[in-house]
């Protein structure tokens, strides 16, 4: 698992440290300020491969350093590597070569490893892209370069190289459909294994019945419909979903939120599986850690599912683990309030973390802020609280109207000036607004007729 992140004059900010909760880490926060940029380091750290653009130093991206010398920019984390638990590792931008590279010429001395994540790691990217990464590849490849390299000087006529990408990295229409490359399928898709799975009634396929059933919203559950093929000129039989009236529906007609839905437990169910395939063949034991990656966890969902997601892929999480004796991490960003509210009953501070990103307004400095945790029991109440920093939970004219009259109230304007508050009012509130009766009653004190 990843355990901390630091960044020095690396992104948002000139310095970023981050502690991972064990179990589940939230960042919120307004637009622009990072979140994202974060997930995508934690998954360069966990991997060694970037799952979209390489980090670049805030001078290369910013004239935020024009005229003043330009400090080191450094990337450093704690995660448990495939060669040993725990360990500390450094990266140090090389400007010549516009690499990140581990050979550190700090006098720390701290680097212990240079190698990926001993955990399975998938992340859900904010566009429907998903990485998956996975141990037991990422050992072999290490292996076979460490092999190469020591027999390396028995080839000396021969030029080699060696590139392997131990991560995979598909776009959503490519999980969906499967990627075909040099003549051979690299990656079969949801709708074919989906398929397959179904007609073996194979494992697999009882987790996905058993996510369906996790993720389906409360009051409106899902099932596995039959396989039925769709168009005249695809010969393919497509997954459906069958809501609890019996209406089945083609999975490549669901709506955006099912269809982020099922990517991401078809990714998680893949992925295990696809562990305990490779385990089976290189003869390895499995991986005691998923660690799972969300951006932007709510897009795309109703808000009956954004209160019930986190919990919902722990369960999925959970149940398709059944059997083995494997610890999760998720690690997610969010805008929503309902998400929030959602982890009053479950939020453990032993295990769980939120961070806030915010601009300081008086240095224009983005700062990262560790929450304590406070339940507050509605969606309301986490908007108006610090987290996300709202006066009010109702509209922009709502808030702007009330501030107005209460000014109004407090100056004792004239009754013309009262009765245009009074419209700006009639058109911002409801006929049961509770500040009727503060409106009124001070206008009845002031004599206005309105």
């Amino acid at each position: 698992m990843i355990k901390t992140l630091e960044l020095n004059n690396v992104g948002p900010s000139e310095h970023l440290e981050i502690e991972f909760g064990d179990r589940l880490t939230v960042f919120t926060g307004d637009n622009g300020l990072g979140k994202s940029f974060v997930l995508d380091v934690a998954w360069w750290m966990l991997t060694k491969e970037w799952a979209g653009e390489m980090a670049m130093p805030e001078s290369f991206i910013t004239n935020a350093y024009e005229g003043r010398e330009q400090p080191d920019s450094v990337i450093r984390g704690r995660l448990d590597s495939i060669n040993r638990m725990d360990s500390i590792q450094q990266y140090v931008f090389q400007r010549l070569g516009q690499v990140w590279n581990c050979n550190s010429q700090s006098e720390e001395r701290i680097i212990e490893a240079n190698s990926p994540s001993d955990s399975i790691v998938l992340y859900m990217k904010c566009d429907g892209t998903v990485a998956m990464y996975d141990p037991v590849k990422a050992q072999a490849d290490e292996f076979a370069r460490a092999f190469i390299h020591e027999r390396a000087h028995l080839y000396d006529h021969v030029t080699s190289s060696m590139r392997h990408q131990t991560t995979r990295i598909y776009s959503q229409t490519e999980l969906w459909d499967g990627v075909q490359k040099r003549h051979r399928q690299e990656f079969n898709g949801l709708i074919s294994d989906w398929g397959d799975w179904q007609r073996e009634d194979s494992f697999a396929y009882a987790c996905l019945k058993r996510g369906v059933h996790h993720l389906s919203p409360k009051g409106e559950a899902f099932s596995i419909g039959r396989l039925r093929r769709v168009k005249a000129d695809d010969s393919r039989k497509f997954p459906t979903i069958k809501t609890e009236y019996g209406k089945e529906t083609p999975l490549i007609y669901a709506s955006a939120g099912i269809r982020k839905i099922l990517s991401l437990l078809y990714a998680l169910t893949w992925a295990w599986h696809e562990h305990i395939e490779l385990c089976d063949k290189f003869k390895m034991g499995a991986a005691s850690k998923i660690i799972l990656m969300v951006d932007e966890v709510e897009a795309h969902l109703h808000p009956q599912w954004q209160r019930s997601i986190l919990k919902s892929l722990e369960s999925v999480m959970g149940s398709l683990l059944t059997g083995h004796d494997v610890s999760t991490q998720l690690i997610c960003t969010t805008h929503s309030p309902l998400v929030l509210a959602s982890l009053d009953p479950i939020f453990d501070e032993t295990r769980d973390v939120l961070y806030t990103f915010d601009l300081n307004k008086k240095t224009s400095d983005v700062e990262l802020k560790k929450e304590e945790w406070v339940r507050r029991g509605s969606s309301a109440a986490w908007l108006t609280s610090p987290v996300f920093g709202l006066e009010t939970d109702s509209s922009e004219q709502r808030e702007e109207a009330i501030k107005e009259a209460k000014l109004a109230v407090r100056n004792r304007v004239s009754e013309a000036e009262a009765q245009v508050i009074h419209k700006k009012l009639v058109a911002a509130l409801h006929q049961a607004d509770p500040f009727w009766s503060f409106w009124r009653t001070r206008a009845e004190k002031r004599g206005w007729n309105l």
